[in-house]
């Protein structure tokens, strides 16, 4: 009997033992940072960005993210979830990336250690308590401190917008005299709003909202803009010229133009960076260095793939009429009077309106309320389009749309003729697409009937070079024998290569890189020769004021107080059309200005 009870009491204490094993490894596997995929993992709301001019390593709560490697044959000693952070090891200068909850402790909150080796700078340990409420920015600086600021992770109220904000992290005694405060102007150094002026050195402004689009926005130094004082943003560079003795005016950059997506939420951030400038002044090659406050864009947002809006312009061609266009029995805009009257020398921004995707019915209508013409459009999110009410050769008033790229996006024909790249099936057309940021791209169109076709031309003479590698960027179809009121079915843009100013020349003259050709052959005066027939380039019609391209596509000569900074002509996205020549009219060349 004693000896069973003693069994009975071994089993027992045997399966006490067994049970707290059990669940001293259960604990012990629940503390373990899980090893999943990054689009698995939700993110905290610390982010982090480093801006201190150097590649760093970075240990949050003791796990390693990124750490450098030594030599290049060393293992590269960071956590799973570091390497799918930083594949590369290190936290490079520029980047930024949210911290994932997965590291937070149990209190929320993450301690931030930036080791540094023979740095002359320290970065302090550092404790960040995540707020699920309310979301910061967290900048390491090149001075080895930390500043933070709130974001806004709110879409705005009005869906159809967006929302920005200047977070100004730039050197107040910045090289080039573009420190202290900045203000953000549109394209034509328009405002943008009085909250988005003189926002200080160490300072953010709030959240402004705009309607979604296409902007080439600029930034200025100053409590109100000074155009001498334009900071430069992605692959531009200030002006400096070592050749040449004073300060050159940091003026006449021209940003890409960008499409910010509804319900978005952007910060345009302010930072000082390190620029490096090759000259040859005495026959032998050298460079310099300079820092200065430079701007990059950031998506605190991304509202994802817009599903919902479109945005239309309208245009009146038909002399001696106003008309209203209607959407759906709503009309868009004002009554709008003939083009030709309101168009003087400088382009015409166009007047944009957003509309739900989906099938629309479309009406022009006179003064007096009656219906000129009914169609019907279908409207794809993301879609840009002019719908230009036009007079018909039969005296019928018609409706023509027009789709406005706003990407300066080309569709090459020949690409990788070596075969490097592998067999192309047709199913990856990104390799068959390359855009070009800094171009200034045109439809032409012709809504005069007094000729049957129309070319325009260069003095006189067709675009050329038709041709650059890898495709042409002036298609014949684009601007050559073109009918009233015809679309061209393809390539209905022509395209030229504007970039900024890269550097100077021992003999003081600007270097724009790859795009000199395309300023040498940009053109100065754009006409209209009649080309029906088959002539080729035809006859100039003399009778046609020209387009003058040096005042019609720059939006405000006030940006440009030298002849060295003033482009041929504005980056941007335009349709130059003829119009006219009905109701006792001279046919007129008009343009207009997509992009704000």
């Amino acid at each position: 009997m004693y000896c069973c009870q003693q069994r009975s009491s071994y089993y027992l204490l045997f399966l006490l033992f067994l049970s707290i094993s059990m669940g001293c490894t259960k604990n012990k596997e629940s503390s373990v940072i899980p090893q999943d995929n990054l689009l698995t993992l939700t993110n905290s709301n610390i982010r982090l960005f480093n801006i201190s001019q150097r590649d760093l390593s970075a240990v949050v709560n003791n796990i390693v993210l990124a750490m450098p490697k030594r030599i290049i044959t060393d293992e590269q000693q960071t956590s799973v979830i570091g390497k799918q952070l930083f594949p590369e090891g290190v936290w490079k200068n520029g980047t930024s990336f949210s911290i994932p909850t997965a590291l937070l402790d149990k209190s929320g909150a993450a301690f931030l250690s930036v080791p540094l080796v023979n740095s002359e700078i320290t970065f302090k340990d550092t404790l960040i308590t995540n707020d699920p409420a309310y979301p910061r920015d967290f900048y390491l600086l090149p001075t080895g401190q930390i500043t933070s600021f709130p974001r806004n992770n709110t879409p705005p109220a009005n869906p159809e917008h967006f929302k920005i904000r200047i977070v100004n992290l730039g050197d107040p005694h910045s090289a080039f005299n573009v420190g202290g405060p900045v203000s953000l102007t549109f394209a034509d150094g328009s405002e943008v709003d009085p909250l988005l002026n003189g926002v200080a050195s160490g300072a953010a402004s709030g959240y402004v909202e705009i309607p979604y689009g296409a902007y080439q926005f600029k930034l200025f130094a100053g409590g109100t803009p000074d155009f001498k004082r334009q900071l430069v943003t992605g692959k531009m560079v200030p002006a400096f010229n070592a050749c040449i003795p004073g300060a050159l005016p940091q003026e006449g950059f021209m940003p890409p133009v960008v499409t910010f997506k509804p319900g978005g939420v952007y910060t345009m951030m302010v930072v000082n960076g390190m620029f490096t400038f090759d000259y040859n002044c005495t026959g032998t090659a050298s460079r310099e260095s300079r820092r200065a406050n430079a701007y990059q864009l950031i998506t605190d947002l991304d509202p994802g793939v817009n599903l919902s809006y479109a945005r239309l312009n309208a245009v009146n061609t038909i002399p001696g009429k106003k008309i209203t266009i209607r959407v759906d029995g709503r009309p868009l805009g004002e009554p709008l009077d003939y083009v030709g009257n309101i168009f003087r020398e400088k382009a015409i921004p166009a007047k944009y309106y957003t509309v739900i995707q989906g099938h629309h019915t479309i009406e022009a209508l006179d003064a007096a309320g009656n219906t000129l013409a009914t169609t019907t459009l279908q409207l794809y999110p993301f879609d840009n389009y002019t719908i230009w009410a036009y007079a018909g050769k039969e005296g019928g008033t018609q409706l023509v749309f027009t789709a406005n790229d706003m990407t300066n996006t080309l569709y090459k024909t020949g690409v990788d003729p070596s075969g490097s790249l592998g067999p192309d099936d047709g199913t990856d057309g990104e390799r068959r697409r390359f855009r070009i940021p800094y171009a200034w791209q045109s439809r032409c169109m012709n809504f005069c009937n007094e000729y049957t076709a129309i070319t325009f031309t260069h003095n006189g003479q067709l675009f050329l070079p038709e041709y650059v590698y890898p495709d042409t960027l002036r298609f014949p179809s684009a601007y050559r024998n073109l009918a009233p009121g015809v679309v061209p079915l393809k390539n209905g843009s022509i395209m030229y290569r504007l970039e900024n100013i890269q550097g100077y020349k021992a003999d003081g003259t600007p270097d724009h890189g790859l795009s000199n050709d395309e300023y040498a052959y940009f053109p100065q005066k754009i006409w209209v020769n009649n080309t029906a027939g088959g002539q080729s380039p035809g006859i100039l019609l003399t009778h046609i004021t020209p387009i003058t391209a040096a005042n019609t596509f720059i939006a405000n000569d006030r940006m440009y107080s030298g002849s060295y900074t003033r482009p041929p002509a504005e980056n941007g996205i335009y349709t130059m059309a003829l119009v006219g020549g009905q109701a006792g009219t001279n046919p007129k060349l008009i343009v207009i200005k997509h992009n704000k």
